[in-house]
């Protein structure tokens, strides 16, 4: 394929990663609230909030809704983290992590709205876990949520191509991610912009480490669509810091793959995609063999089109994969400096 030598950024015919149906707002911060100078104190506590919705309730796990109080930016994101449900009784456990990006479909547009944030991928798994151990003598080994689409969204070219949140989620895949990593999930409100923001998204990563005991070495960034994106160049962005890197029927910038040649890769994309081309998924594979990367996986999904991740995520290899995985190049435990870092000072 040809590409351009001039980029239209939100011309989906020519950027695979341009602003689609549903991805309506602008990129660029935009509407961030006012900061304080401030240093976070080691040993202040973090408090969770009411995401103003009821689809995030656990009774078997705790999946907390916070908002990011330390950034280097005017803003931050609220996130949801799950903890493994011994981790209060193991005291001196350390506990891989796994953050998870959404995609431009699962992006918040105002308050009150990141339910459509946990509708799949790894807080969907987590939620399944949680209704799981809620029917434990339930002969049903396949939990599944419903949680609505947005209204806004309901009409969206992916929706017209079926929407797989209600689809269950394998008892041994609940287990596997619910029991044996720290989650988290960060929600994106597109009233800040479109797109993730990789230095933003490290600041996040700093206070969720310094929150809970998590193992520097077994830290894993995955995520589909825009979050797939998001997901490389979160990498590219901090090298040194993650195990793996799972991106899926996402894309990123094949020039700067020798960055991130050291992170071992499994890379998902539905050949049938018309969102996001698989030709995104397979220049990034190109690029990253070409360079020497010590591991790559690339599944390809023939019958699949943009919805490749609850394929991937419903596999229950993925997860051993990763726990098998450790960071193997040392460097960014932190990644944004003390001295860049601002407190927020209102909600968001």
């Amino acid at each position: 394929m040809t590409h351009p030598k001039t980029i239209t950024r939100d011309d989906p015919k020519v950027n695979s990663n341009s602003l689609h149906e549903y991805h309506i707002a602008k990129r660029g911060p935009q509407n961030v609230p006012e900061i304080v100078m401030a240093r976070l104190e080691p040993e202040r506590q973090r408090t969770a909030k009411n995401p103003g919705h009821s689809y995030a309730r656990t009774d078997n796990i705790r999946f907390d809704f916070y908002d990011q109080k330390v950034s280097n930016a005017p803003f931050g994101y609220e996130q949801f983290v799950s903890l493994p449900p011994n981790y209060d009784e193991l005291k001196e456990t350390q506990w891989p992590l796994i953050m998870f990006l959404h995609g431009a479909g699962e992006s918040q547009r105002g308050g009150n709205e990141s339910f459509v944030s946990i509708r799949h991928g790894i807080p969907k798994v987590i939620l399944c876990y949680d209704k799981l151990k809620s029917a434990p003598d339930d002969d049903e080994d396949t939990p599944a949520i419903n949680i609505p689409r947005a209204e806004r969204l309901r009409k969206s070219k992916q929706t017209t191509q079926g929407d797989k949140s209600s689809e269950p989620v394998p008892k041994q895949v609940c287990t596997l991610v619910a029991e044996s990593f720290i989650t988290a999930t960060p929600s994106l409100n597109m009233d800040y912009g479109y797109g993730w923001n990789a230095s933003i998204l490290t600041a996040l990563l700093d206070e969720i480490v310094h929150r809970h005991r998590v193992d520097l070495d077994r830290i894993h960034v995955t995520g589909f669509s825009m979050g797939g994106y998001g997901t490389w160049e979160l990498a590219m962005h901090t090298p040194r810091r993650f195990a793996t890197v799972v991106p899926i029927c996402g894309g990123g910038d094949d020039l700067r793959v020798v960055h991130i040649k050291h992170i071992p890769h499994w890379i998902h994309h539905g050949d049938l995609g018309d969102i996001i081309p698989v030709n995104a998924s397979t220049r990034m594979v190109e690029a990253l063999e070409k360079v020497g990367a010590k591991e790559v996986e690339f599944t390809r999904y023939p019958d699949l089109m943009h919805d490749s991740w609850t394929e991937a995520y419903n596999n229950p290899e993925v997860y051993r994969w990763m726990l098998e995985r450790k960071r193997t190049v040392k460097g960014d435990e932190e990644g944004v400096p003390d001295e860049n870092k601002v407190i927020l000072s209102v909600e968001i």
